[in-house]
């Protein structure tokens, strides 16, 4: 099923970029959890399941160039192992200016290796139509991450 999204996501951004002739532009920004609720926690064996609605802010960098900060809602789920790997998947959905645009992602650590995924998921509205992106992102604290997300951004 992850394959199947991630060949989704990438031949959006193929028909985006055949489309506008434009190449994905990096976009460095940053996430903020706020609050979070409904936090659940289950084992399952040597497994830890924890799953929250979290809401906050994200940064966005639109077609005109400019960098802002949208509200984010979302639901993140993470399972971690005995052993300390985990893995986490996230789907938000982000506004800006009457505007909204989802976004996916996924992470893992395992062995000492983070690997990480993230790009949006529709067409967006509003302020954010148009634009499709997929990237990566990192934890820097509890509650905070950064990532590096390519747009294209198609009228």
């Amino acid at each position: 099923m992850k394959q199947i999204f991630l060949y989704t996501s990438l031949a959006v951004m193929t028909l985006a970029v055949t489309t506008t002739g434009a190449a994905p532009e990096p976009c460095d920004g940053t996430v903020q959890l706020t609050s979070q609720s409904n936090f659940q926690v289950r084992q399952a064996g040597s497994q830890t399941f924890v799953q929250f609605d979290f809401t906050g802010l994200h940064d966005i960098c639109l077609a005109d160039r400019s960098v802002v900060t949208g509200i984010v809602t979302g639901h993140l789920v993470q399972r971690t192992s005995a052993n300390g790997d985990f893995s986490l998947t996230f789907d938000e959905v982000l506004s800006y200016n009457g505007g909204t645009l989802g976004y996916r992602g996924e992470g893992s650590l395992t062995r000492g290796n983070w690997h990480s995924n993230v790009m949006t998921v529709g067409l967006g509205t509003g302020p954010l139509a148009g634009i499709h992106g997929q990237g990566t992102f990192v934890f820097t604290g509890p509650a905070s991450l950064t990532d590096v997300i390519y747009y294209v951004y198609t009228p």
